[in-house]
């Protein structure tokens, strides 16, 4: 990979309030308050290892959708090719987004089936879903400003893709990568 090519991690999630990922250890036994409308954000990011980092909320999981994300991921990242990493989900397969990526210089590496665990921006998610937990959240938009803000913090950490890189990558490029 060279210095205009940018590494990144696609995924969609949906954060809801209603989820209990938080756990709590305790002798006093704290008040807890938790809203209980059901209010859910289905949430697209890329991870970008050396480049920018999105984060976008979109209503469906559809073709389009994936579309959408991958043209506002190109245009945080002007001028650059783009390798995104992504799981199997029908969406990411589809004709009209792999046209898409062939024509604006994307290339798309699908994980093998059942490997959530090969993408880094899964931890990141596990991480978003415990702080939408244990937030009360009023409504939609707080709810979308919290994982933004969330997303935004951890997509700076290098320790979430640093071990992918190291693993995954030549040696060769994955210096390239850990020196940028």
């Amino acid at each position: 990979m060279s210095k205009h090519t940018v590494l990144g991690f696609l995924d969609e999630c949906s954060p809801q309030t209603t989820a209990n990922t938080r756990r709590m250890w305790s002798f006093d036994h704290p008040p807890l308050v938790k809203n209980t409308e059901k209010i859910r954000a289905n949430t697209f990011a890329v991870l970008a290892v050396n480049g920018t980092s999105i984060v976008t909320f979109r209503e469906r999981s559809k073709q389009e959708d994936i579309l959408e994300v991958l043209r506002e991921y190109k245009r945080a990242n002007p001028g650059k090719r783009l390798v995104i990493v992504l799981d199997n989900f029908k969406s990411h397969h589809a004709t009209l987004v792999r046209q898409y990526a062939a024509g604006n210089n994307i290339r798309l590496v699908h994980l093998p089936p059942y490997s959530p665990d090969l993408n880094p921006i899964e931890q990141i998610w596990r991480v978003i879903k415990r702080e939408v937990s244990a937030t009360f959240v009023r409504d939609y938009e707080h709810l979308t400003t919290t994982i933004a803000r969330a997303f935004e913090k951890l997509a700076m950490k290098r320790t979430y893709w640093e071990k992918w890189v190291k693993t995954f990558l030549s040696p060769k490029y994955a210096s390239k990568m850990l020196s940028q």
